[in-house]
């Protein structure tokens, strides 16, 4: 029809019924006219109020909405037919079970007579009620399997719970809901993760795009009719005597009307069952435990209502936290500290609820204290329990015995006034249930009746309680994910697994890795969420300390990185492997071999360096064919003997037997039941030299810390023995030792050079520093040393610092548990290993550095002048101990050393071992 010919139709049909000529009436009904005719063309939907509709039959064929506003007679010989999903019709002052009961039959749904339920559906609108052309059956969400409403969809009923979804399932993308209704979406199939409610109330809801810690991970979805009730309800029972329209009854017995909308609880930590909950029907909200802070209530510990919690969430309903009597007080923990605890949980917790009975408060404190509880926990307030103070509280009234006398009627009257005053403006309140049974001055109903504030009461018109500039989104608290590691010995790789709390909002995890104090290097990015583990297998190349850590992309974008794990590796191959190792600890450490063994090999482990000033021992145990543990074991008698910077050492496992090192004979093997008492070991074969013999202690026999005692050692064998601190003499249990012999000079071990060396007589070591150089292209030197004699009572291990490129300091490192003594001379040797993969060709056999004499000289300590015995002009080279060369003299006798400063320098000579100068003033 055109608007021409709609207007005419309305001229002739007010001529026709003889209304009244009143420009206001003629003007309201044009423009509810002139407005329908023009939304034929505008998918906005307009709202048009008049006070009601006389002699018209209208049909609504466009978005529409139509406001009536009588309270009586709203339609009078008139019909209106729903023809659109999105016309509805409002009765604003008239009450659905009233608009039932005496104006359905002017409703028509598509030209059909309205009926309830079946093609339409009619709920509370405020004071009012509005109709809804929607049937049974009607599916009010209609989700996607792409952005913007692409890819497959489907449209899903209300009340059901859909988690089951089969192509949808971590698959939506985008929805629409229609308006009148709420739905709530779940990461997990139980309704628990990240959860929220949305609630068409004022248009339906479109999301082109899911929120992110939706989009593609929803696999739980309930659907609900929403009811625009208001803020206005009852604790308790008859909310119709004083036109609430919601309530609650601390059960879940109660049903929802057409007038009146019905919120469960869980009273208590058992009561009533999650069944009877979760199949409630006709409810929208839950709340939590009634006054848990109370022994006749449900008397609640804190951690139990955390704990049950997310059977909360498993219900899909809106959900409202436990209501303290005082909300600072509590068994364990108050409301604030439940909040506080769910946001660091991520449990949903859609709004607080109160319990006010605040006698002689004045309205403004009621709104401060309202709002100061609102900003600390970040929800909107439900009241469920106030009233103006109660039989316990002492506020005063005009009459002391609180009887319903005329002055205290009154009273109670002036201050409801002030508190709803408050209730209703506030928008953080959502919505408040008076309790009515606090003493007759306090009454709503008395003797069947209303009392005055009860009149007041029943007669207020608060707002909707939904206010969605106050509704909580909620923001996931996202954790750091947690690194684990073990060996997976059917495909000898590290397992790398963790924890992630973020569950489906974690949209990518990698992989980084480290090797001793390099970079980390991504070896693994993957998106598939459900798989938290990866293999890397051991590699052959790689020694040292290895490092992993797991970062996670989060749904906001947000990247987070989880603790670093670390285990130690060899390199090599699978008879001669070789690490070194820096540790910070005194734990008990695993390093895996990156080739297993066919038989459980050697380990034998290098002297540590000198970075803490704390004294200890080291030992291996547990050596399997894919890995061993080693750790610092400091003295029993330290009071405080942790480490504070990080301490190196060197590892090698060797299979037991006798080896030819390309050109240096050697022979590793195990000797058990070594005690304090002197043991001789024989080699299976003789040496040509005498050889330096390393040891390791490779069990943990004794709960002492130990060390081992060489002497003796000749062509054929050397003695053995453990050693304590000294002031511990108790027997010792047996324990077994790894020994490495091997001759002097340098080799090769599976392409790796050595230098093998020793000092003795007085180049040996007591309480100063030793230097010994190497060959200065070694790039990744280690280093094995151990005392070849046991000239002291007490224990004491070798311990090193680097100098130079080509040499390192090694000190006589000792227990002090029997107190001060002069430390003896001890013969020493050592054999350094260059760890580094490029070797260049050289050289192997007997070194002459191992065959040298001591060099010679005197006096030392000196101050002008030290004398040779040299048969020929030798170059000799003086070095202080930082490495500097002082001095370079081809000497024949003499050498002046009076420009030297007074000090310790270690004197060269070519074909001779070093030697220690004392420079006096």
């Amino acid at each position: 029809m055109s608007f021409h010919g709609l207007y005419n139709r309305i001229t002739v049909q007010i001529r026709n019924r003889n209304y009244c000529c009143c420009s206001l009436v003629f003007a309201k009904l044009f423009l509810f006219l002139l407005i329908t005719s023009l939304t034929f063309s505008s998918n906005a939907i307009e709202k048009v109020t008049i006070e009601n509709l006389t002699d018209v039959n209208r049909v609504l064929s466009s978005a529409i909405e139509l406001h009536l506003t009588s309270e009586s007679s709203p339609l009078i010989n008139s019909t209106i037919s729903l023809n659109h999903e999105d016309a509805w019709l409002f009765f604003d002052n008239i009450r659905p079970s009233d608009v039932i009961a005496d104006h359905i039959s002017g409703v028509l749904i598509n030209g059909e007579t309205l009926k309830v339920g079946v093609n339409g559906r009619v709920a509370m609108y405020a004071h009012g009620t509005v109709i809804m052309p929607f049937g049974f059956g009607y599916k009010p969400l209609t989700i996607y399997t792409e952005d913007d409403f692409g890819g497959n969809s489907n449209q899903l009923t209300i009340e059901t719970y859909h988690n089951h979804l089969g192509e949808f399932d971590n698959a939506i993308k985008s929805f629409k809901l229609k308006r009148g209704y709420m739905a709530t979406f779940a990461n997990n199939d139980d309704g628990t993760g990240y959860s929220r409610v949305f609630i068409a109330d004022k248009e339906d809801l479109v999301f082109n795009v899911m929120p992110a810690e939706l989009y593609g991970t929803v696999s739980f979805i309930r659907i609900f009719e929403y009811e625009w009730v208001t803020k206005k309800g009852k604790a308790g029972w008859n909310p119709n005597d004083i036109n609430a329209t919601n309530y609650y009854d601390w059960n879940i017995g109660g049903n929802s009307s057409t007038d009146v909308e019905y919120v469960a609880i869980r009273q208590n930590g058992g009561w009533p069952s999650w069944n009877d909950i979760n199949s409630k029907q006709n409810i929208t909200h839950l709340l939590g435990f009634n006054e848990p802070d109370r022994p006749d209530q449900a008397n609640m510990n804190f951690s139990d209502m955390i704990e049950q919690w997310p059977d909360m969430m498993k219900s899909g309903l809106r959900l409202g936290s436990p209501a303290w009597s005082n909300p600072w007080s509590g068994n364990g923990g108050n409301l604030f500290d439940f909040i506080n605890k769910c946001d660091e949980l991520n449990y949903r917790v859609d709004f607080v609820a109160l319990h006010c009975y605040w006698g002689g408060k004045s309205p403004q404190n009621w709104y401060n204290d309202l709002k100061y509880i609102h900003e600390q926990t970040g929800r909107p307030l439900w009241i469920t329990e106030w009233n103006n103070g109660a039989n316990w509280t002492t506020e005063w009234w005009p009459d002391a015995s609180r009887a319903y006398t005329t002055a205290n009627a009154q009273k109670q009257l002036n201050d409801i006034k002030g508190i709803l005053q408050v209730l209703d403006t506030a928008s953080f309140v959502e919505r408040y249930f008076i309790y009515d049974w606090v003493e007759d001055c306090r009454a709503m109903i008395l003797n069947s009746g209303l009392t005055k504030a009860g009149e007041y009461y029943t007669a207020n018109k608060s707002q909707i309680a939904w206010n969605s500039d106050k509704q909580v989104i909620p923001q996931w608290s996202y954790t750091k994910p947690k690194l684990d590691y073990r060996y997976f010995s059917l495909k000898h790789s590290i397992r790398l697994s963790w924890e992630d709390n973020n569950g489906e909002l974690s949209r990518e995890y990698s992989i980084a890795k480290k090797v001793n104090d390099g970079e980390f290097e991504t070896i693994y990015s993957g998106t598939d969420i459900s798989k938290p583990f990866y293999l890397d297998p051991l590699d052959s190349m790689v020694q040292g300390k290895i490092s992993y850590q797991l970062k996670i992309l989060t749904a906001n974008g947000e990247q987070l990185f989880s603790n670093e794990v670390s285990n130690y590796q060899t390199a090599g191959s699978k008879d001669f492997q070789f690490g070194s190792f820096s540790l910070s600890n005194t734990a008990i450490n695993t390093s895996f071999f990156s080739a297993k063994y066919s038989a459980v090999p050697l380990v034998l482990l290098g002297i540590p360096t000198f970075n803490n000033t704390v004294p200890f021992t080291q030992r291996v145990t547990a050596t399997t064919s894919t890995s061993f543990n080693f750790n610092f074991e400091p003295w029993l008698y330290l009071s405080n003997s942790k480490l504070t910077k990080s301490e190196d050492i060197a590892a090698l496992g060797i299979p037991a037997g006798s080896y030819d090192f390309e050109g240096l004979k050697a022979e590793t093997k195990s000797v058990t039941g070594i005690t304090r008492e002197w043991k001789t070991v024989k080699f299976d074969q003789g040496f040509d030299t005498e050889p330096v013999v390393f040891c390791t202690i490779a069990t943990d026999g004794n709960l002492y810390p130990l060390t081992v005692g060489v002497r003796n050692v000749t062509k054929t064998g050397f003695e053995l023995s453990l050693k304590s601190e000294e002031k511990i003499t108790a027997a010792l249990f047996p324990e077994t030792i790894n020994y490495f012999a091997i001759e002097r000079g340098k080799g090769v071990i599976e392409g790796k050079r050595i230098s093998v060396g020793t000092n003795y007589g007085e180049s040996g070591i007591s309480s100063d520093l030793v230097e010994i150089s190497y060959d200065s292209t070694y790039t990744e030197p280690a280093l094995f040393a151990g005392l070849q004699s046991a000239n002291d009572t007490f224990a004491s291990t070798l311990r090193y610092s680097k100098t130079g490129d080509s040499g390192f300091e090694i000190i006589k490192h000792r227990e002090m548990s029997g107190g001060e003594a002069t430390m003896q001379t001890d013969d020493f040797g050592w054999m350094v290993i260059d760890f580094a993969a490029d070797q260049p060709d050289v050289e192997t056999g007997i070194d002459e550095l191992s065959l040298r004499r001591s060099l010679e000289f005197y006096p030392n300590p000196a101050k002008q002048v030290v004398h040779f015995n040299f048969d020929e002009l030798t170059q000799v080279e003086v070095f202080d101990l930082t490495g500097q060369k002082h001095l370079e003299s081809m000497v024949s006798k003499t050498l002046n050393i009076s420009s030297l400063s007074a000090g310790t320098y270690i004197l060269k000579a070519e074909g001779r071992l070093p030697g220690k100068l004392i420079k006096l003033k």
